[in-house]
């Protein structure tokens, strides 16, 4: 048996679309990465993969989403790209997003090696995307192990998407929604090893509790605020070397404590931003929140949670937060500069904790601005 499991692991593996520099891991993150393609999967077995125009090349963003449920057997499929022709835009009053306008003789076509495979539907009101229909889904997935022109065109302007790290990616889904020598295998069908298709995994459900609203404008009692004040140092442990960092590595939260020499340069400014603040969530919790770090386009805070009752041992919830409110909060941080690429993450109180509800990124860095899609690795729903 183990013999048969190491040729079948090997024949995997064996498969000319996988690459050796591909990298990363299908659930976190930007995903599994090969050249210009990505694939991202989360806690229900979703996985969506992305593919883009190449870094090098000198043209308007253009990117396409496969997004494939966990047993069925034909993904959806969504094309976004970005006119940098100004006249082709149309800003309505009551919308800042850009809107195609064209005319009616310039559609969204699809193109696979000069082949033209016909119109792209439409974009709609409620859906800034266009969407591939059956057929063309099915002809670019028999085109995804093939060196492939992809081009989407509208009259005489074309976008190019890579084709470079297409067949990995895709192979490397098929192998984590277990499709590889299936029926419904996106680029393995003819595999002689054979998985067993893998069932979609429940959706987590996250029962939102009673927070205090901006609205109700809660503070602390002055005696409770000075109280936390002066015990606050104490409880968190400010000395961690999990939030101070040692000389081999960065801790996560430098500007926690007045000896390092973050927040010595910091507190030269006189920054208000080291100090302590302490927000009620509801009659017996509250949030303690600190400046954690700083960067050069994105900056953190830590978040901690304080049993009013039992206040000596505050829970950690994160040391990359941005913001919170109403019971929730939230991390959202650029990938870079020019912020087309961003990740988010959100913590929703459920009465006694602040559960992770939602783990994102918009993926790879190619120019769109907010970033191309939404591609989570943790999702779940929100009762309130």
């Amino acid at each position: 048996m183990k013999l048969v499991m190491a040729l079948m692991t090997f024949s995997l593996f064996s498969l000319p679309a996988v690459a050796s520099d591909a990298y990363g891991d299908p659930f976190e993150g930007w995903g599994f990465v090969k050249d210009d393609w990505q694939v991202v999967c989360d806690n229900t077995l979703t996985c969506r993969a992305a593919g883009y125009a190449e870094e090098s090349a000198n043209s308007d963003p253009v990117s396409i989403l496969i997004v494939v449920e966990p047993k069925k057997a034909l993904p959806k499929v969504y094309v976004d790209f970005i006119y940098s022709d100004d006249e082709f835009y149309q800003s309505s009053s009551d919308d800042s997003s850009n809107t195609v306008i064209g005319t009616e003789s310039s559609h969204t076509e699809l193109w696979l090696n000069d082949k033209n495979y016909g119109a792209i539907n439409s974009r709609s009101d409620d859906d800034s995307r266009h969407m591939l229909d059956e057929n063309q889904t099915k002809q670019l997935l028999r085109h995804a192990r093939l060196n492939t022109k992809i081009e989407v065109r509208v009259g005489s302007d074309r976008w190019t998407i890579s084709d470079k790290g297409m067949g990995a990616v895709l192979l490397k889904l098929d192998e984590v929604q277990g499709r590889v020598g299936t029926s419904i295998a996106l680029v393995s069908k003819n595999h002689a090893s054979k998985q067993t298709p893998k069932s979609a995994k429940p959706t987590p459900v996250i029962k939102k509790a009673f927070a205090y609203s901006e609205k109700d404008n809660k503070t602390l009692s002055a005696s409770k605020q000075a109280y936390f004040q002066a015990n606050i140092n104490k409880w968190v442990n400010i000395n961690d070397p999990l939030l101070v960092g040692s000389e081999e590595k960065m801790g996560d939260c430098e500007l926690v404590n007045p000896k390092t020499e973050a927040y010595q340069q910091m507190a030269e400014y006189g920054s208000s931003m080291l100090d302590w603040e302490f927000i009620p969530i509801d009659a017996t919790h509250t949030l303690a929140v600190h400046s954690c770090w700083m960067g050069a386009y994105n900056a953190a805070s830590g978040y901690w949670l304080i049993d009013n009752a039992k206040p000596r041992n505050p829970q950690l919830i994160t040391t990359a937060g941005n913001d919170y409110s109403d019971g929730e909060i939230w991390a959202v941080h650029k990938d870079r500069g020019l912020g087309d690429c961003w990740n988010r993450l959100v913590w929703v109180w459920d009465g006694q904790t602040f559960a992770k509800s939602e783990d994102s990124s918009s993926g790879m860095c190619r120019g769109f601005a907010g970033g191309a899609w939404d591609l989570p690795t943790y999702v779940s729903e929100v009762i309130k």
